[in-house]
């Protein structure tokens, strides 16, 4: 292939095929793998990664799923897709979510900390000072 050839090709996340080759390295799986997931033969999803074939509706909604990305990301790669910001903030959220549960439990036991803590110093205290009497 010469330079020129070269400089004609579409990067690889121009397409739907680039987008499912992407992804589907991105989630560590190989093509047999996700071909399993989505309920086609691997040489059917080769197929739509080297863009020669496109995933009829249902199994476009079963790869998006597979895939963790709304179909219309996959046929569109549109990076602005509300679903796609949506889906971020969602697992942001959820992330966020987890941390503050986190943060309540460690309150929660440090609080008990703090009161055993205050009782014994309180009980060495009447010790020390029923002593000095």
């Amino acid at each position: 292939m010469n330079s020129e050839m070269a400089g004609q090709q579409e990067a690889p996340e121009e397409t739907l095929g680039g987008r499912i080759q992407l992804l589907r390295a991105a989630h560590g799986l190989s093509r047999v793998q996700l071909a399993r997931r989505v309920g086609v033969v691997s040489d059917t999803l080769r197929n739509w990664e080297l863009d020669r074939s496109e995933p009829r509706a249902n199994k476009l909604q079963i790869l998006a799923g597979a895939l963790k990305v709304p179909p219309l990301w996959l046929l569109s790669g549109s990076r602005a897709d509300a679903e796609v910001d949506f889906e971020v903030r969602l697992n942001e959220t959820a992330q966020l979510t987890e941390r503050v549960e986190r943060l309540l439990e460690l309150h929660q036991e440090s609080a008990k900390l703090i009161f055993e803590l205050d009782a014994e110093i309180r009980r060495l205290q009447s010790e020390i000072d029923d002593g000095a009497s």
